[in-house]
């Protein structure tokens, strides 16, 4: 018999200890189960909450990177109390060290569950021309989007005077840098590629942009997805449909057949080396940075910019310190909500099944939530939850056609659920 009672939660980021390494391990996520399932399987040390109308996610991140930099401390610092810091490195002629340090900051983008495409908005060679203020709807020089381990996603193009090239020079051992405090990213780093190896180990391996079997960076705050050198299945890029910022609209759909986004714009950051060539301009056909231009409108941001030659007022989004829209209440807090009172792992159904078999299983409080098939020499076969989860009444689905490496064979298989103290396994029959 199931006890219902009503929980009352609220679930905060955790501010980050000066005692413990800041990693994918130690810090926050918190994302609401309404929030869609791009964010929940990819998304790592942020919070992700639905705005009130259901048209925007929030998403909050600090911009600290979950692993060594030598940005956590003071510039030249031989020795350091943060556990993150490592000592500079040079990578050779030019390379320098950034007179910044990485400061823990509230940043929240706004990202339109269905955005809207910009109309008369050619991405030609000339509007992704790697300079700042030449092209209609050029991304602020702010924050524009949040990587999948929480790290800031930045405007492409270097302040006037500069390039980018140059300031690559600055990067640390994850192609990242602060900017006034902001640490972040213009280009690929294997970072994000870490938070895949880290949700789905089953599937990724190589955290080496170019080379990994799956290569997703972030969001932008326009909803543009930013990809490496796959699509969202795993599957090597087709340029034959780019334009001058690597960009293209299809529906992008996992190696699972989970569809995330349906015509959704996304680029993809594929290349072998940085250019040090400034005559390049990160122009067509060599994308190497962050997209320049900003694809879909975005209603409730308002920014500066330049449009058909002339300095005016238009959409463009960046991070802000207070979302577009508030959040939507992740825990209704009526009487007419149920809340399971202890928890529970049932049998799943069918049983045996082929292919698909539904796992339930019941959360009393907010909680972060491990379900795991096992063969039963206990070696894993697939990760079906591995993330923060709101108190409630859950269920996860199990395809065994769609597994990476290898078909599931005939059998019997063991789940188990790992969440809080609480911990039990079942067992299940795969018949073909």
């Amino acid at each position: 018999m199931k006890i219902y009672v009503i929980i009352i939660a609220a679930l905060l980021l955790k501010p980050l200890n000066a005692q413990d390494m800041y990693t994918l391990e130690t810090c926050q996520t918190d994302i609401a189960t309404d929030v869609p399932q791009f964010f929940q399987d990819y998304f790592q040390c942020v919070k992700a909450r639905m705005s009130s109308s259901g048209n925007y996610v929030n998403l909050y991140f600090s911009s600290l990177p979950p692993y060594e930099s030598w940005y956590y401390d003071a510039m030249n610092a031989t020795s350091s109390s943060n556990p993150n810091w490592i000592p500079f490195e040079s990578f050779g002629a030019g390379s320098y060290q950034n007179p910044n340090v990485i400061s823990e900051l509230d940043i929240v983008i706004s990202i339109p569950v269905n955005p809207t495409p910009r109309t008369g908005v050619t991405i030609d060679a000339e509007a992704v021309d790697g300079e700042v203020g030449t092209s209609d709807y050029e991304y602020p020089m702010s924050y524009i989007g949040c990587a999948l381990n929480g790290a800031t996603m930045y405007n492409p193009c270097a302040a006037p005077g500069d390039v980018i090239e140059d300031e690559a020079l600055s990067f640390d051992l994850y192609s990242g840098h602060p900017g006034g405090g902001a640490y972040h990213y213009h280009t690929t780093s294997p970072g994000p590629l870490e938070v895949l190896k880290y949700k789905m180990p089953d599937v990724v391996t190589n955290t080496t942009p170019g080379s990994a079997e799956l290569e997703i960076f972030g969001i932008n705050c326009d909803g543009v997805v930013v990809m490496g050198c796959t699509e969202l299945d795993g599957s090597a890029v087709d340029p034959s449909e780019w334009d001058a910022q690597n960009g293209h609209v299809e529906d992008m759909v996992g190696a699972d057949g989970t569809v995330y986004f349906e015509n959704r714009y996304h680029t993809h950051i594929c290349y072998t080396d940085i250019s040090d060539d400034a005559a390049d301009n990160n122009g067509y056909p060599d994308h190497e940075f962050t997209p320049e231009i900003s694809y879909y409108e975005t209603p409730g941001y308002a920014g500066l910019g330049n449009q058909n030659g002339q300095m005016t007022t238009y959409d463009r989004c960046m991070g802000l310190d207070a979302p577009v829209e508030p959040d939507n209440e992740w825990v209704a807090l009526d009487d007419d909500v149920l809340i399971p009172g202890e928890f529970a792992l049932y049998n799943n159904y069918p049983n045996p099944f082929n292919p698909t078999t539904v796992l339930d299983y019941d959360i009393p409080e907010n909680s972060f939530v491990n379900i795991t098939v096992y063969d039963m020499m206990g070696r894993r076969v697939k990760t079906l939850v591995n993330a923060n989860q709101s108190a409630g009444f859950k269920s996860v689905v199990w395809d065994a056609t769609n597994f990476v490496g290898q078909p599931v064979a005939t059998g019997l298989y063991m789940y188990t659920i790992v969440a809080g103290d609480f911990r039990q396994t079942k067992k299940m029959a795969f018949i073909k």
